[in-house]
C-alpha cells in the first residue's frame, strides 16, 4: 500500500469519527425536539443555545476528523473496493458527504439563529428555525445511518 497521511490511525480515526457522530445526532434529535416545541408554546431557549453549540461543535469535529481519515479511505476502501464491487456504496457515500458538507453552514446559522431568537415573539423567524434544525437532525440521521452501512460493506 502507498504511503498515506495517516493511514495507521485510519481505524482509531474512524472510531472518534463515529463517536463524534454519536453525539452529533443525539444533540441534533434533541436539539430538534426542543424547538418544535416553540411552536407548542414550550419555549426552553437555554437548552435549545446549549444544543445549537454542542450540534455545531461536534459537526465540525466530526467533519474534520472525516477529513483526516478520508485519504486512507479513498484508496484502501473505495478505490479498491468500493467502485469495483459496491458501486452504489461509493454513491452513497458521495450522497452522504455533500449533505455533510451542506450541514456545516446550516449547523453554523443554526447556532448564531439560537444566540438572538426570542421564539415568542418572532414567530416567522421561530418557524424557520425549527426547520432548520429538523432538517439538520435529518441530514445527520442520513449520514449516520449511510455510514453504518458503507462500513458493512468495508471498514478502513
Amino acid at each position: 500500500m502507498p504511503s498515506l497521511f495517516l493511514a495507521e490511525l485510519a481505524r482509531a480515526v474512524v472510531v472518534l469519527h463515529a463517536i463524534a457522530a454519536m453525539v452529533l445526532v443525539g444533540a441534533a434529535t434533541h436539539h430538534a425536539i426542543v424547538a418544535v416545541g416553540y411552536l407548542r408554546g414550550s419555549y426552553r431557549v437555554r437548552l435549545a443555545r446549549v444544543y445549537a453549540a454542542t450540534v455545531a461543535v461536534a459537526w465540525l469535529v466530526t467533519f474534520a476528523l472525516g477529513l483526516v481519515a478520508y485519504p486512507t479511505f479513498r484508496y484502501a476502501v473505495r478505490a479498491l473496493v468500493l467502485d469495483r464491487d459496491a458501486p452504489w456504496a461509493t454513491s452513497l457515500f458521495d450522497l452522504k458527504e455533500h449533505l455533510a458538507a451542506v450541514g456545516v453552514p446550516l449547523a453554523l446559522g443554526v447556532f448564531a439563529l439560537s444566540r438572538v431568537l426570542d421564539p415568542k415573539s418572532d414567530r416567522a423567524i421561530a418557524r424557520v428555525y425549527v426547520a432548520m434544525t429538523i432538517l439538520a437532525a435529518a441530514i445527520l440521521w442520513f449520514d449516520t445511518i449511510s455510514g453504518l452501512v458503507i462500513t458493512m460493506v468495508k471498514a478502513v
